[in-house]
């Protein structure tokens, strides 16, 4: 594993849409998340599409693309091809999800979005929660990039202030 800033990769390409109300993040300190994590992993992202759902979105994206009933958190899909230089990240986060979680563990909203995100990259820089050891790996992980994420310098974002890959189309869910 890589130190957590080890290396400057080159500027992703992001695109952010949100059809929710539940939680709100500055595009900002979104774009800026994605770039420390592909920092922090050493893993280039070219592109990364981020799209906010509610429950009733992402409960028919996890039953058309995972077979599940009911809405998950974070769903991810790798889009990478030879073409492209990186990963090309498409992840689908239910903010609805992340509200009640977020309340259950009595942690800001905004820190849960955020880890659904740091979640969803991690699944397409090659980890794996389906075994014990692969979930407490990344949980780890998740948690220390979020942390130090948040302890960094302040440089006009607001996420602080306000909150405590294989190839083809994975998904995750």
């Amino acid at each position: 594993m890589l130190p957590l800033m080890a290396r400057r990769l080159p500027q992703p390409r992001i695109a952010i849409c949100s059809s929710q109300r539940a939680v709100r993040i500055p595009r900002k300190d979104i774009a800026e998340l994605v770039e420390f994590v592909a920092a922090g992993e050493g893993a280039p992202v070219a592109e990364a599409d981020i799209a906010f759902v509610d429950a009733a979105e992402m409960a028919a994206l996890h039953r058309r693309h995972l077979g599940h009933a009911g809405p998950t958190d974070v769903l991810s899909f790798d889009l990478s091809d030879a073409d492209r230089r990186g990963i090309v990240a498409q992840l689908v986060i239910c903010g609805d999800i992340a509200a009640k979680e977020a309340a259950a563990r009595g942690i800001p909203p905004r820190r849960e979005l955020m880890l659904y995100i740091i979640h969803g990259l991690l699944h397409l820089m090659g980890y794996e929660d389906q075994s014990v050891r692969g979930a407490a790996r990344m949980l780890a992980r998740q948690e220390e990039l979020l942390a130090a994420f948040l302890a960094r310098p302040a440089r006009g974002r607001t996420a602080s202030r306000r909150s405590g890959g294989r190839k083809g189309p994975k998904t995750h869910g």
